[in-house]
């Protein structure tokens, strides 16, 4: 078994705390009478959806013959393989699916905004773990970037949006489209960084799209044009 999947706990587990903390006083998840029993439930719900999603588009990325077999894919910890961005498609996908089904009256934007702070803060643990314990390579000077530029972001996010989002400044939803922006852009730099011949791969591809909807979407969440027409 490989000892990554203990990075994975561990990660989960900071998540877990996070969200308590994020979520334990809110005053909107209150009102919508979200009972923390409940707002776990999704979690871990999420959490299995992401966990698959990431399963597979590894497989649809990186190792096509995973998706041929069924024990081969269900039994990561002894065959690794799991895509990043095929998880924050999973909770993307997840988000969709509540959001048209009008018998879920949930605060999905809150939510989805809790998570993605969430999911920051367990970036640079995950990118150690998988530089210490994946068999596949990782340079330390990408890991150390990468784990820097996170915490960096999620010191943002903690210090700056959270606050913002809490006092009415922001719209909810709006945390989440920012974090999808800034994930897609670390992502795509760090895939093209060292392999200019893979720029067109699928996973790229599909980055470029997260981050145009993101933007589009945050637009809209914001009113921006709107704003500006009003400041001009």
């Amino acid at each position: 078994m490989q000892f990554f999947i203990f990075v994975l706990v561990i990660c989960l587990f900071i998540f877990l705390f996070c969200e308590y903390c994020l979520a334990k006083d809110d005053l909107v998840l209150l009102r919508k009478d979200v009972s923390m029993e409940k707002f776990f439930n999704i979690i871990f719900i999420l959490a299995l959806i992401c966990l698959f999603t990431a399963r597979f588009f590894y497989g649809l990325f990186h190792a096509k013959q995973i998706l041929l077999n069924p024990f081969v894919f269900l039994l990561f910890p002894y065959f690794p393989g799991l895509s990043l961005v095929g998880g924050v498609i999973g909770a993307v996908i997840f988000f969709l699916y509540l959001m048209l089904n009008r018998k879920t009256p949930l605060p999905l934007g809150r939510m989805s905004d809790f998570f993605s702070i969430g999911f920051l803060i367990t970036l640079p643990v995950g990118f150690l773990g998988y530089f210490m314990f994946s068999e596949e390579s990782l340079s330390l000077i990408r890991t150390i970037s990468l784990m820097v530029g996170y915490t960096i972001l999620f010191s943002i996010f903690w210090k700056i949006f959270l606050p913002q989002m809490i006092n009415g400044e922001f719209k909810d939803g709006t945390i989440t489209f920012l974090f999808l922006i800034c994930f897609s852009v670390v992502s795509f730099i760090s895939n093209i960084i060292g392999n200019f011949e893979g720029l067109l791969t699928l996973e790229n591809i599909i980055l470029s799209i997260m981050f145009m909807v993101s933007v589009v979407a945050l637009i809209i969440n914001e009113k921006l044009i709107s704003k500006v027409k009003i400041l001009s």
